[in-house]
C-alpha cells in the first residue's frame, strides 16, 4: 500500500530530472570549493587591482571610454575581490547550464531523448574546458554563460510562448553583446532567428519583432563605441606605443610569420619585409614576450617603417598571393580555436574518456568535430518539420559559431584557444541539440507505429460490415 502511494506521488520523469540536476549541482559545488582563481595581464583592464601601477582609470563606461566593453567590468564592480567574482561567475554558469537542461527537457517529448539531452548538457557544463573559466578573471566565463542562458530562455519561450522568457532572453542577450566585441556576430544571427520566427509564427510576430529591434539597437550601440574602446585600451596595453593595426600585425608576425621559414620567405619575397634580428630571436623561442617583441620592433627603424606601410592590408595580400600556404595555416588556427583549453585549474569530475569524446585531442579535433557537424546537419534536415524550433536553434548556433570563429581569426590574433572558446562550445551545443531532437523524433515515430493497429486488424471490421450488408 505504501509503495503504491509512493509511486502515485512521485512521477518517474520528474524524479529523473530532479536527480540529474541534483548531481550536477553537487558536482559544481565541489568544483567551486576546490577551484583556484586565475588572473592574467588582461585582468587589470576588467577589475581594479588596488595598485596604482595597474589602476589607471575608470573601467566602466557606457560610451566606450574604458579599456573594455562594459559587460564584464560592471559585473566585476559589484563584488569586492576576485574570489567573490569567481563565485558569482560560477553561480551564473550553474544557473545557465541547469536552465538549458530544463529547457531541452521541456522541448522534447520522449523520456529517452530528455534523459540523453539533460545528461549531455550537464556533463558539458562540468567539463574543465567549460567550468574553469568561472575562476578566470577574464571575459570568457560570462561570454559562455550568457550565451547558454540566452539559448535556454529562447527555447522556453518557443515551447511555452510565455513572453517573460523572451524578455529575459533579450535582456541577457543585450548584456551578452557587451562582454566581447565578437559576440555581435552571434547577436546578428539571433536577430535573424527572431525574424524567422516573426515570419513563420504570426502569434509571436509582434514580440519577436520588438525583441529583434532591441538587439539591433544594442548591436549598433556596441559597434559605435568599439573604436573608442580600442583607443582607450592603449593606456592599459603592454605596448601602448603601437597602434591597433600594427599591434595586430605584430601578433601575426610573432605567431605565424617569423617562426615559419616558408611564410617568412614569402613575406620577404612578396611584400619586401626587412630583417630584424631582435624580433626574429624572440620569435624563435617559446615565450610570448609581447612587450619585448614590440620593443624590438620599435628599435628596428626599417622594419617599423615597413610595418606602418603594410599593417592595414598585408594579411589580405598574403591570403591572395599564397592561398595554399595561407589555408594550411588557417586550418591550424581553427584547430587550436575549437580544441578547448583551461586556464584556471579545476577538479575533474567527469571521466577522461567522456571529456575526450566532447573535446578530442588537438591532433584529430577537426575530423571529429567535422563529422559531428555533418551528422547534426543531417539531423536538422530530418527534424525540420516535426521539431522546427530545435532545428532552427541548432542551425543558428552552429552557423553563428562558425562565422564568429572565422571572423575572430580574420580580424584578430593571439590566444586562439582562449578567444575561440565560446564558439567551440557553441558548435558542440549545436550538435547536441540536433542529435537529441533527431532521437526524439525517431522514438516518437517508432512509438506511433507500434501503437498503430495492424493491417489485418483494420480490415476485419470492414469484412464483417461487407458480410452483414450482403445478407438477405
Amino acid at each position: 500500500m505504501l509503495t503504491d502511494r509512493l509511486r502515485r506521488s512521485v512521477r518517474l520523469p520528474e524524479a529523473v530530472l530532479t536527480g540529474l540536476l541534483a548531481v550536477f549541482v553537487a558536482a559544481r559545488v565541489f568544483i567551486c570549493v576546490r577551484g583556484d582563481v586565475f588572473t592574467s595581464f588582461d585582468t587589470f583592464s576588467y577589475a581594479h587591482r588596488g595598485d596604482p601601477a595597474f589602476d589607471r582609470g575608470s573601467l566602466v563606461s557606457l560610451t566606450g571610454h574604458a579599456p573594455r566593453l562594459w559587460g564584464v567590468p560592471v559585473f566585476y564592480a559589484i563584488f569586492p575581490n576576485d574570489q567573490a567574482r569567481a563565485v558569482a561567475q560560477w553561480t551564473v554558469g550553474t544557473v545557465a547550464w541547469a536552465l538549458l537542461a530544463w529547457a531541452l527537457w521541456a522541448c522534447l517529448r520522449t523520456l529517452v531523448a530528455r534523459v540523453v539531452a539533460v545528461a549531455a548538457v550537464l556533463v558539458v557544463g562540468l567539463l574543465p574546458q567549460v567550468a574553469n573559466w568561472d575562476f578566470a578573471m577574464l571575459s570568457e566565463s560570462l561570454s559562455i554563460s550568457l550565451g547558454v542562458l540566452t539559448l535556454a530562455l529562447l527555447l522556453l519561450w518557443a515551447r511555452t510562448s510565455v513572453v517573460w522568457y523572451l524578455v529575459g532572453a533579450t535582456a541577457v542577450a543585450v548584456w551578452w553583446t557587451f562582454t566581447r566585441t565578437d559576440i555581435r556576430v552571434f547577436v546578428v544571427f539571433l536577430i535573424l532567428a527572431l525574424a524567422v520566427v516573426a515570419w513563420r509564427r504570426p502569434p509571436k510576430r509582434r514580440h519577436a519583432l520588438v525583441a529583434g529591434a532591441v538587439l539591433v539597437l544594442a548591436t549598433i550601440w556596441c559597434t559605435a563605441i568599439t573604436p573608442v574602446v580600442d583607443r582607450t585600451y592603449a593606456g592599459w596595453s603592454a605596448t601602448p606605443e603601437v597602434r591597433h593595426e600594427e599591434g595586430l600585425m605584430l601578433f601575426r608576425l610573432r605567431l605565424h610569420v617569423l617562426p615559419n621559414p616558408e611564410v617568412k620567405a614569402i613575406f620577404q619575397r612578396e611584400f619586401g619585409m626587412p630583417s630584424c634580428p631582435g624580433m626574429e630571436e624572440i620569435a624563435a623561442g617559446p615565450a610570448w614576450e609581447t612587450a619585448k617583441f614590440a620593443a624590438a620592433y620599435e628599435q628596428c627603424p626599417e622594419f617599423k617603417a615597413w610595418g606602418e606601410r603594410n599593417a592595414a592590408d598585408v594579411w589580405q595580400r598574403y591570403a591572395l598571393a599564397e592561398p595554399g600556404v595561407f589555408a594550411r595555416q588557417m586550418r591550424e588556427v581553427v584547430r587550436l580555436s575549437v580544441a578547448g583549453s583551461d586556464y584556471a585549474k579545476t577538479e575533474r569530475v567527469v571521466p577522461m574518456a567522456v571529456e575526450k569524446l566532447v573535446f578530442p585531442p588537438r591532433s584529430w579535433v577537426l575530423k571529429a568535430l567535422g563529422a559531428a557537424l555533418v551528422l547534426s546537419a543531417a539531423a536538422v534536415v530530418f527534424v525540420a518539420r516535426r521539431r522546427p524550433d530545435l532545428a532552427l536553434a541548432a542551425t543558428v548556433v552552429a552557423v553563428g559559431s562558425g562565422v564568429s570563429l572565422l571572423a575572430g581569426i580574420w580580424f584578430g590574433a593571439g590566444e586562439y584557444w582562449r578567444f575561440g572558446i565560446q564558439e567551440a562550445i557553441g558548435l558542440r551545443l549545436a550538435v547536441l541539440v540536433a542529435v537529441v531532437a533527431a532521437v526524439d523524433v525517431l522514438v516518437v515515430t517508432w512509438r506511433d507505429r507500434a501503437r498503430a493497429p495492424a493491417p489485418q486488424e483494420r480490415s476485419a471490421p470492414e469484412a464483417a460490415e461487407k458480410t452483414t450488408s450482403g445478407a438477405p
